[in-house]
């Protein structure tokens, strides 16, 4: 006899909310973030593209947003 396996969900990647930072001491080269296909307002961060999305829904395009997950500075896009 055959076993029927069930396929297991993928993880749900964990989500941060990312808060403005200031932008005093802003470098010119400050990257984007990485739109979240199909996901209005989450990106993932270009420091830790693996560890999950931020939140960036209250944050207005251009917005200096200080990465929940590295501290770091990225812009909203």
């Amino acid at each position: 006899m055959e076993s029927a396996t069930t396929p297991t969900p993928a993880p749900t990647p964990e989500v941060r909310v990312g808060g403005p930072a200031a932008r005093a001491n802003l470098r010119r080269d400050v990257p984007y973030g990485v739109p979240v296909p199909g996901r209005d307002g989450f990106v993932t961060s270009p420091y830790a593209p693996t560890q999950g999305f931020v939140d960036v829904r209250e944050i207005a395009p251009g917005t200096p947003v200080q990465d929940p997950f590295t501290g770091k500075i990225f812009l909203r896009p």
